[in-house]
């Protein structure tokens, strides 16, 4: 969604339909069509993929409450169809479809954040502030201690931030 966001710029409002295919795993666990919290948006490749579709990424500070009930990204989050296949792995194929016909499509063999493309230590980062469920404060405070794994003397430093 990034990628076609970065390099297409569709107009949202002229989308017709969104068609993901990932494997059957990840759509297990992301697959709440309708979140209606931001805890439930976590678990959304429909929020996913519609905000990171309007906003060409996700991060700590577009993953908020009022976005998951903004009524754009609703009605864009209604038009994806995803689809679990059996065996592919993290790979997925994107299609676009818009209302004039134009289909924009992409497939992903390796996602960000794989073994195969990981994320740098400030994207990793960034995930955990994203998708930890901890105030800002709070986890930037667990970063600095895993950052800093070496020097504590047992994981209880750690348990007793969250």
């Amino acid at each position: 969604m990034v990628e076609i966001r970065k390099n297409e710029s569709p107009v949202i409002s002229d989308i017709e339909k969104i068609e993901i295919e990932i494997d059957n795993l990840p759509l297990d666990a992301a697959g709440i069509i309708e979140p209606k919290t931001l805890h439930e948006a976590r678990f959304s490749i429909y929020f996913l993929a519609a905000l990171a579709l309007t906003e060409g990424k996700v991060t700590v500070e577009n993953f908020t409450e009022k976005k998951v009930l903004d009524p754009e990204l609703v009605v864009l989050r209604r038009k994806i169809k995803a689809t679990g296949l059996s065996d592919i792995g993290l790979s997925s194929n994107v299609a676009i479809h818009m209302k004039d016909g134009k289909i924009y499509r992409r497939y992903t063999p390796d996602p960000k954040g794989s073994l195969e493309k990981p994320l740098s230590p400030e994207e990793l980062k960034d995930k955990f502030r994203t998708t930890s469920g901890l105030p800002s404060e709070t986890a930037d405070k667990v970063i600095e201690k895993i950052m800093g794994l070496e020097r504590i003397k047992s994981t209880n430093e750690i348990l007793s931030l969250v």
